[in-house]
Formats: C-alpha cells, sequence, structure tokens
C-alpha cells in the first residue's frame, strides 16, 4: 500500500505540473476502476478494496495539489530570474 501511496503520489505531482484541472477527473475515475478491477481479481474483501480506493484517490489529489501550487509559485520566479534573450536587429530595422 505504501508503493501504491508513494506513485500516486509522484504521478499526481506530474500531471499537477503538466495539465490543468480537467485532466483529473478523468485519470481519477480511469484509476478508481482500475484499482476496484485488481481487487477484485485478487479476491481482496469489501474493506480492504475500499481502504486502497481510498488511499489511491486521495495520494493522486494531494500530489495534484501539491505539483499544481508549485507549478503556480516556481514556475513566475523561474520567468522572471531569466535574462532577457539577446536580440541582433538588422539595419532596417534600426532605421525605422
Amino acid at each position: 500500500m505504501i508503493t501504491l501511496a508513494i506513485c500516486c503520489l509522484l504521478f499526481g505531482l506530474a500531471m499537477g505540473i503538466r495539465f490543468r484541472f480537467f485532466i483529473l477527473l478523468p485519470v481519477l475515475f480511469l484509476g478508481v476502476l482500475l484499482v476496484v478491477a485488481l481487487s477484485i481479481g485478487q479476491w481482496l474483501s469489501l474493506g480492504e478494496a475500499l481502504s486502497i480506493t481510498a488511499v489511491f484517490a486521495g495520494c493522486l489529489q494531494v500530489g495534484y495539489l501539491i505539483g499544481a501550487v508549485l507549478k503556480h509559485m516556481v514556475g513566475p520566479a523561474l520567468v522572471i530570474d531569466r535574462e532577457a534573450p539577446l536580440v541582433v536587429r538588422s539595419s532596417v530595422e534600426r532605421q525605422m
């Protein structure tokens, strides 16, 4: 279960940095279906299946939240610290 939690946190973090909000719900829905199918395939009890599903959904959402916060806090700071690229203008542009 710890491996599932770590993988979901990392996957959510990557999704939060890369995508917008609308990707979270479809991935969450498909992931819950996959986790339920795997739980049924391994003959787990209902309580175990629900706990695994809750860990999956919770860690995915927490990872997504952390990724989105990092994207909006660290991203603009990286852009501000960059120097402007050197632009070489032609003699025609200088005369205008």
